[in-house]
């Protein structure tokens, strides 16, 4: 974790990697920003080279020379690049396409390097485990390589194999990372808005865990275990005595580009049924089982010739590294979010981004009414089927960066895969209905909520935490009345006296007392009747003890009195 890397400041050894970032930095026209002569005086780097830049590279955007001067520090902030990118709160639509271009141009190690890595991490040599080793690799990125093998069983596997010595250099870049963020916060007020620490800390720990594969491992049994009996979708069998903390062994699938239709359609395949296909795929992730793969772009996909479906292809996906996960609200919310864009519920597509963001309240309710309502005109009055979900959701985030509502990283991350498999999509078929492809999955899990056997078990729930919480409560209400006698407890108050002195202020405390009565024996009669309930005494109807079912109707009814009060006097 994090907490475990220490501070690079103060650390001969890594003094020079201090410099080599800074004069990268400069190189690429990025010393105003860092205010690098104080960064120089640290790392007592050449003056001469920080006063040289590259000719040519400053006449280039910045937001390229960004992802250059990424791409030239190395693994590590390679994929500080393509996290960020992901991360549409914090970098603004241009930035973001030119990270999404970010490229591991790391040159691959040698086989027999490969070869020995293996044998460390499993205990058995290479001869030992497979048939065939191809030393050449497959594939290349920052973090490791692939090769292909054939087992002892002759299933053909990839051999993902971590590059030697990769975690300290990679522990050091995240040590310099988080001084780098520390350095921004105090000194560049543009960027201390963004937490530049919180989000090198996010980055670091989501980074530390794709070096070790066994958290890539269990994200592909888990993702495979969802889709189990799906002919639609094909995830690589993992292969756990053959994999470890630095290798990972799974089957190896082979197919199609996703991307070149015509090849698609000379294997049988139909890119119109298959768009369709991978949408609902997505779909099914998200709002089925709230645990999605983060990164699903063309190249961790290959389509597989199949007869078994109706498209002709099944969906093959690679590189379980990055993964999303979305808790049974949160998916209930986003659903409500999806639902209201389709059908253009305004009201409901601003309470389902209140419901999801970390604070779950907004500075001014009125004028954010009025902003979803503009958002909607402007890029929702059209048909479902000219609406781009990808352009509008994206959009949507500078509604929520303009009322300060901050969502969680993995609403993001969703953005992001919804996106990439909408772009897929429509590559395959232009005239693809996303949205309306969307909207079952979506009122499938809004329709579930009010289903008698989900309310029951809630009913169950309610009952158990209530019985908890009596037994625990007269000796902390205790506490609590014993401290209030000792005059250890202070509760600040402030109001501002109105014009009409204090009537105003005696008229709220009324409605308050009122709607705090009505909640408690509402609360109450719902505790009791889920108690009678649960405890199956006669008389019943359809065998459902008839006291606790009139209990139950009663402080529903008392509920929604309540809710409706609320609602009508402007929300909570």
């Amino acid at each position: 974790m994090i907490t475990e890397i220490r501070s690079a400041v103060g650390f001969a050894t890594q003094l020079p990697r201090y410099n080599e970032i800074v004069t990268i930095l400069f190189k690429y026209g990025f010393a105003d920003v860092l205010k690098l002569v104080a960064w120089q005086q640290i790392t007592g780097g050449d003056k001469g080279v920080l006063e040289t830049h590259a000719s040519g590279l400053l006449s280039k955007p910045p937001q390229e020379r960004l992802r250059l001067a990424l791409e030239e520090l190395g693994p590590t902030f390679i994929k500080f690049g393509q996290i960020l990118s992901s991360r549409r709160d914090l970098v603004d639509d241009i930035y973001y396409d030119e990270l999404c271009k970010l490229q591991d141009n790391v040159p691959t190690f040698p086989g027999s390097l490969a070869k020995e890595i293996f044998a460390r991490e499993i205990g058995k040599r290479v001869s030992e485990a497979f048939l065939e080793f191809d030393e050449k690799p497959l594939a290349g990125a920052s973090i490791a390589q692939v090769h292909r093998a054939v087992n002892l069983d002759g299933v053909m596997v990839a051999v993902k194999v971590q590059r030697p010595d990769i975690r300290p250099v990679i522990e050091q870049d995240l040590s310099i990372l988080v001084d780098l963020a520390k350095f921004l916060e105090a000194h560049v007020p543009d960027f201390a808005s963004l937490n530049p620490v919180a989000v090198v800390k996010e980055f670091a720990e989501t980074l530390l865990k794709e070096l070790d594969f066994t958290h890539e491992a269990g994200n592909a049994e888990r993702f495979a275990d969802q889709f189990r009996g799906n002919p639609a979708i094909k995830v690589p069998k993992l292969f756990r005595e053959l994999s470890g903390e630095r290798i990972l062994t799974m089957e190896f699938i082979a197919g199609q580009s996703v991307t070149k239709t015509e090849a698609l359609r000379s294997h049988g395949i139909d890119p119109i049924v298959l768009s369709e296909s991978i949408s609902g795929l997505i779909y099914e992730q998200v709002f089925t089982y709230g645990f999605f793969h983060g990164d699903p772009h063309p190249g961790n996909m290959a389509i597989i010739p199949s007869k078994d479906v109706p498209c002709g292809g099944v969906l093959g996906l690679y590189d379980y590294g990055m993964m999303g996960a979305f808790s049974p609200s949160f998916r209930s919310n986003l659903a409500q979010l999806i639902a209201g864009l389709g059908e253009k519920d305004n009201r409901q597509v601003m309470l389902a981004l209140i419901d999801m963001s970390e604070d779950g309240n907004v500075e001014d309710f009125d004028r954010m009414l009025r902003d979803v309502e503009d958002f909607s005109d402007k890029y929702l009055n059209k048909p479902l089927s000219e609406i781009n979900l990808s352009l509008v959701l994206n959009n949507l985030l500078e509604l929520l960066r303009a009322h300060r509502l901050r969502m969680k990283g993995s609403f993001y991350l969703g953005i992001k895969a919804l996106s990439q498999v909408e772009a897929v999509g429509r590559s395959l078929n232009p005239g693809l209905n996303f949205i309306e492809l969307g909207r079952p999955y979506a009122e499938k899990l809004i329709a579930g909520k009010y289903m008698p056997e989900h309310l029951l078990e809630l009913l169950k729930k309610l009952g158990t935490a209530s019985v908890d919480f009596l037994e625990v409560f007269p000796s902390d209400f205790r506490v609590l009345w014993n401290r209030m006698k000792r005059g250890e407890v202070t509760i600040p108050l402030q109001h501002r006296i109105d014009a009409q002195g204090i009537e105003p202020l005696r008229v709220t405390l009324d409605s308050i007392a009122n709607r705090l009565a009505n909640a408690i024996v509402a609360a109450s009669i719902l505790i009791c009747s889920a108690l009678l309930i649960h405890s199956g005494i006669p008389p019943k109807i359809w065998h459902i003890p008839l006291i606790g079912l009139i209990g139950l109707c009663w402080g529903g009814y008392m509920c929604l009195r309540i809710a409706l009060s609320t609602w009508k006097h402007g929300g909570l």
